[in-house]
């Protein structure tokens, strides 16, 4: 359970989506503002745990059970390497449809529901949902509704955590 949780913090809940399919082209384009982000703070919950990450200048935490640590790889390179497994078919995005928009703390949102499936991997396919800010353009939540996770990111105020 924690590598799928890992996975979607280090994805952002994979808001990214294949280029022909030109309904989801608002997620690619969440997914390159995030990259481009100097900092961001995400938080992924489920019924079961919480698990936090951050990147503050160039550098990358991750939190587990309650303890901070320098996250062991570059968080954005992972992000990167999904894109291209979407971009080879490995991971298939299906089903992209935006949907009413929303206010998420004081911002409003656009929101995208899709479909998400790696192929092979013994994992089910999911239905989420991603939120992006109609101004900055930036992926600030996503709901896994199978798995009933919820992944939050913040752009401002990043502080480093205590190691």
């Amino acid at each position: 359970m924690k590598q799928v949780l890992l996975a979607t913090i280090l994805l952002g809940a994979l808001p990214t989506a294949l280029a022909f399919d030109t309904a989801c082209d608002p997620l690619i384009k969440a997914s390159e503002a995030k990259l481009a982000q100097e900092s961001w703070h995400s938080v992924t919950e489920t019924k079961d745990e919480k698990i936090q990450a951050i990147k503050l200048k160039g550098e990358y935490f991750v939190e587990f059970d309650g303890k901070w640590q320098k996250a062991p790889m570059d968080m954005d390179q992972a992000e990167k390497a999904a894109i291209e497994l979407i971009k080879s078919d490995t991971i298939k995005i299906t089903d992209c449809k935006e949907e009413n928009p929303e206010t998420v703390d004081g911002v409003e949102m656009m929101v995208f529901s899709y479909s998400s499936e790696m192929l092979g991997s013994g994992i089910p396919k999911t239905t989420s949902k991603l939120y992006i800010g109609k101004e900055d353009g930036l992926p600030y939540k996503t709901l896994l509704d199978q798995e009933g996770s919820m992944n939050t990111i913040k752009y401002k105020d990043i502080s480093p955590p205590k190691i």
